[in-house]
């Protein structure tokens, strides 16, 4: 799964590949949990053009009747997705990215579990694909939501937990935001990111704390990346 991630530096690149003005400044975050606010970056079904938005960390579906009923939707299955009703309509016309700047997970021993920190070897950021929604409410509420999507874990991941988000590369982002590319080809890009172009190293328990945001975070404690065999 992916339950915590951080979101540092600029998103210039980004925002020039995808042809849209200056992103607002954010502050630096060093442990985003779910139901906050994220940055995620979609195409508009009906103006077809790009967009950044902040939306909530937790998918709620437009045909739910209350989003109270919703429980923990941050995550979706790569494998079901096309099968699950929360999130086949929106595999096929509501994807997003949401930028990261690494991300979270805990390796089990027992019962402690010792947190990691994953982060790209080659580029600024990693891209989570995403799933996005609005829900209305009777009254006129609204609520714009996201999930991240999911896959088997690869080689550097797998002695840690047996799930990773999806990260799309740079040269498939187009693809993966375009409203016209085929359900196959989405399917393709729902693969475990390249063992080479990851790093990780154990961190602090600091972490398992949302309300500890701060660099400390990330500072490595002890190994860095685990033996593969």
């Amino acid at each position: 799964m992916c339950g915590r991630f951080t979101l540092t530096g600029n998103l210039i690149w980004l925002i020039r590949l995808l042809g849209l003005e200056q992103l607002q400044k954010f502050a630096p975050r060093y442990n985003i949990a779910p139901s906050q606010p994220l940055i995620v970056f979609y195409k508009d079904p009906d103006s077809g053009e790009y967009k950044q938005d902040f939306q909530l960390w937790g998918l709620v579906p437009s045909f739910i009747k209350d989003p109270a009923d919703v429980r923990n939707m941050i995550n979706a299955r790569a494998e079901t997705i096309e099968q699950k009703p929360s999130f086949k309509k929106a595999f096929r016309y509501r994807r997003c990215i949401i930028p990261a700047s690494g991300f979270y997970e805990w390796q089990k021993s027992g019962k402690d579990k010792q947190p990691w920190y994953f982060s790209p070897t080659e580029n600024e950021h990693f891209y989570f694909a995403g799933l996005w929604d609005i829900w209305h409410g009777p009254d006129g509420e609204q609520l714009d939501t996201c999930a991240i999507i999911t896959t088997e874990a690869n080689r550097v991941m797998s002695r840690i937990h047996h799930r990773m988000p999806v990260i799309i590369a740079p040269d498939d982002l187009l693809t993966w935001l375009n409203d016209e590319t085929e359900p196959a080809a989405l399917k393709r890009l729902l693969r475990p990111f390249p063992d080479a172009r990851m790093k990780c190293w154990k961190i602090d328990k600091l972490v398992n704390n949302p309300a500890n945001d701060r660099p400390e975070c990330i500072e490595p404690k002890g190994e860095l990346q685990p033996e593969l065999f």
